[in-house]
């Protein structure tokens, strides 16, 4: 005898790691490093092939990149989404009030347990500058903050952050190509960081602030150039 659902639902079928985030994860990688330009056309039958996987199972990928934003759809067919610059303001001026935010909750909620992972995670990044690693310092910078959200007791923070992330290092990428953007961002956080480590709230807000501002600046100037 079997059992109905009393939703109706059927059951799920639990996958150890579905290929479709795989490729997700392949694909969202390489636009956020610039690997796949800005505009770029995304031929099906060339993806499938150099990624060896389906038509099905790209489709379903590109679909969930199209809800990120970070492809687009046309006559033409599908391609790399373009960042506006309207929309880069915004994404700045979303980015400056959430980071001021959970800086200054982070010096005020931060827990020891918390200074320590930062000190871990600048360190890593300080190390991914020097090697001059990109992909390194996309993922330290994301793990920086996850810290910071962690340490201020915001996950809303968090959530929405971890949404702007895709379109965030496609902001990063293009400040990638001025090396002593490279230098200035890291003496920034790590100014953000000893503000945090005294417990020191509106210093902590205020280099957090001047972080997201100069980042806007420098990707502003280099799009424009």
């Amino acid at each position: 005898m079997s059992l109905t659902s009393k939703t109706g639902l059927d059951p799920l079928v639990n996958e150890a790691a579905p290929l479709r985030r795989k490729i997700t994860a392949s694909l969202r990688h390489a636009v956020q490093t610039g690997a796949l330009a800005p505009g770029a056309r995304l031929i099906e039958k060339d993806l499938c092939q150099e990624l060896n996987v389906s038509r099905t199972s790209l489709r379903e990928a590109l679909r969930e990149l199209e809800v990120e934003g970070l492809i687009e759809r046309s006559q033409r067919g599908v391609a790399v989404a373009q960042i506006t610059q309207a929309e880069a303001l915004n994404i700045y001026s979303v980015r400056e009030a959430l980071e001021g935010l959970v800086a200054e909750q982070f010096a005020q909620r931060a827990e020891d347990s918390d200074i320590e992972a930062l000190d871990r995670v600048v360190e890593r990044l300080s190390l991914a500058y020097s090697l001059n690693d990109f992909s390194k310092i996309i993922s330290e910078k994301d793990r920086f903050y996850e810290v910071l959200c962690l340490g201020a007791k915001n996950q809303v923070v968090l959530d929405l952050l971890t949404r702007l992330n895709s379109r965030i290092n496609r902001l990063r990428s293009i400040s990638r190509s001025d090396p002593e953007r490279g230098v200035e961002s890291l003496s920034e956080i790590q100014a953000i960081a000893k503000a945090l480590r005294s417990r020191d709230p509106a210093a902590a807000k205020d280099a957090s602030v001047a972080h997201v501002r100069q980042a806007a600046r420098a990707a502003m100037r280099l799009a424009q150039s």
